[in-house]
């Protein structure tokens, strides 16, 4: 029968097990298969480099932490008798050496390029100690990417995850993955994996982020249907909502060629659609019989309004992700914060629209 130290001592192991497994740290048998210890040519070192392994810091390496230098440094006898020259003492600076101990980070399809350097390793972690987690040689995350990564963070619009708890590493995996620029995922499921409800979101003064993952339950705007990097900067951007390009979020604007408010949009869409004439081949949301654009009606014209800064916003019809309706068309549009509905529906060559502008209007084209 067992005793009951014994069983006490099994039942750690299991705990140890257990929490190993369910935590996803290195393997058990790497944690256990090392008993690194100080040996009596490690005493010698330590009378001069005492301070490598800084008890002060938060977190100190072990081997470093036991005084166990010879387990990554080899010194020649002429280091130790003081004179000392270039090449007396080897440092394994190689990921091989760390495995020894830690799982491989590298055995993934997409390698983060500073795995594969001669450092490797220690061009991020300090093999000693550091105030950081993880042994990081920088005050933070971005603050580590950026030695090597020139990537702007700042601008009039920025992405919280970038910026906010674990930053880069909110996206991307720092050793290796599955996916380019070694992300978490694939673009659009990572961005999904947020924008799946709504997001309390600041630009300039509280806003609400909706719910991206539903709308894309509709009509989806045939940009929205591939990678949201088509649109959107990942980590921030001169203009609004992370967009590649100026993109108005007022309800009424004046249209302009040279100063055009919805550049974003016609980075795919042709601005021929906004001509007051030879539009046959420009749009379909045309009425032959009055040979009127009603692309050109609605935004430029301010709809027959005298005041062309009353020219209606693309957003009080169409959604840019996706919408319920055909065309993308909003079911439901804020004017002062209160829903207005919208209508539509596809007729015979044509369609009509209902709204509060205006009741029940049609639509035909001719061909």
């Amino acid at each position: 029968m067992f005793s009951k130290t014994k069983m006490w001592t099994c039942s750690l192991v299991l705990m140890v097990l257990w929490q190993v497994q369910a935590s996803g740290s290195e393997s058990l048998l790497k944690l256990l298969a090392h008993n690194i210890k100080a040996n009596d040519s490690d005493a010698v070192c330590l009378q001069c480099h005492a301070g490598v392994a800084d008890n002060t810091m938060n977190f100190i390496h072990y081997p470093a932490g036991a005084g166990a230098c010879s387990y990554c440094h080899v010194a020649k006898p002429e280091h130790l008798d003081g004179s000392n020259p270039a090449g007396s003492v080897s440092i394994n600076r190689k990921a091989e050496n760390c495995y020894t101990c830690h799982d491989r980070k590298d055995d993934k399809p997409v390698v983060h390029p500073a795995l594969m350097d001669e450092e490797s390793c220690v061009s991020c972690h300090n093999p000693h100690a550091s105030n950081q987690k993880y042994f990081l040689k920088e005050e933070s995350v971005p603050a580590l990417c950026s030695t090597c990564h020139d990537v702007n963070t700042h601008g009039n619009s920025q992405h919280g995850p970038v910026l906010n708890g674990r930053a880069c590493v909110n996206c991307h995996t720092p050793h290796s993955g599955n996916y380019e620029k070694m992300l978490l995922k694939p673009a659009k499921d990572l961005c999904l994996s947020c924008h799946n409800k709504e997001i309390q979101a600041t630009n300039g003064g509280a806003r609400t982020i909706p719910n991206i993952q539903k709308k894309l339950e509709g009509t989806v705007h045939r940009g929205a249907a591939g990678s949201c990097l088509a649109c959107h900067k990942p980590h921030a951007s001169e203009n609004n909502r992370l967009l590649s390009a100026p993109w108005s979020t007022k309800t009424y604007n004046t249209y302009s060629d040279r100063d055009n408010a919805y550049a974003m949009c016609f980075t795919c869409h042709k601005t021929e659609m906004l001509k007051q004439t030879d539009f046959v081949t420009a749009t379909n949301f045309r009425n032959d019989s009055k040979q009127l654009n009603l692309h050109w009606f609605h935004v430029v014209d301010a709809a027959g309004n005298e005041d062309k800064s009353r020219g209606r916003s693309c957003k009080i019809c169409h959604d840019p992700h996706g919408a319920p309706q055909a065309h993308v068309i909003n079911s439901t549009w804020f004017m002062n914060g209160n829903p207005i509905k919208i209508e539509y529906q596809t007729i015979d060559n044509g369609g009509q629209c209902t709204k509060s502008c205006h009741a029940t209007r049609q639509y035909r084209r001719g061909n």
